[in-house]
């Protein structure tokens, strides 16, 4: 493999993720939006279209974006040793990038309904109505319970990706061993 090849792989995964991202957050917005003509509506579009593009051109624009970037200059080979990379070490590395992208994602959203929940507590009249109407900002029990365990899960997995890695290697070794 060389190394152009494995840039490509990266930033046409990437690209995927950014469009499949990008569709799951547009597809709630419409639904919960409050119809048509909804400023919301209009946002989530024009953000749904900023993301296309991106997708779009990581998707199909990977040598450009190569070349833009001087990606393959600065290696001592064109290739890309992989001969000591076995089904442990990528599914290792799977877990790692899963792990970090479940807590890359929900991190933000987390902390801020951490924080709008914190200011309901303290304040004696929770969140005032204009501070909450010019923010749009409204605690949602159920996203900072589902975004506080996407964190979690992914820290787990983090510090214990070899343990899990294990169990997916041995049951899957077990098994061709008992067909034999």
């Amino acid at each position: 493999m060389t190394k152009t090849d494995l840039f490509r792989a990266i930033i046409k995964t990437f690209g995927i993720y950014c469009f499949i991202e990008a569709l799951f957050r547009l597809i709630p917005n419409i639904s919960f939006s409050g119809g048509f003509y909804s400023f919301s509506l209009m946002v989530s579009l024009v953000y749904l279209l900023i993301t296309g593009v991106i997708a779009f051109l990581l998707l199909f624009g990977t040598d450009r974006i190569i070349k833009l970037f001087r990606l393959d200059k600065g290696f001592d080979t064109n290739n890309i040793d992989s001969s000591n990379l076995n089904e442990e070490g990528l599914l290792k590395l799977g877990l790692i990038l899963i792990g970090l992208l479940m807590i890359a994602d929900n991190i933000a959203q987390f902390l801020n309904n951490c924080y709008l929940l914190f200011k309901k507590q303290i304040s004696a009249n929770g969140l005032d109505e204009i501070d909450g109407l010019m923010l749009d900002q409204q605690l949602d029990y159920n996203w900072w319970v589902i975004s506080g365990l996407n964190v979690l899960i992914g820290f787990i997995i983090l510090t214990n990706y070899k343990r899990i890695s294990s169990l997916f290697v041995t049951k899957e070794n077990k098994f061709e061993d008992s067909q034999n």
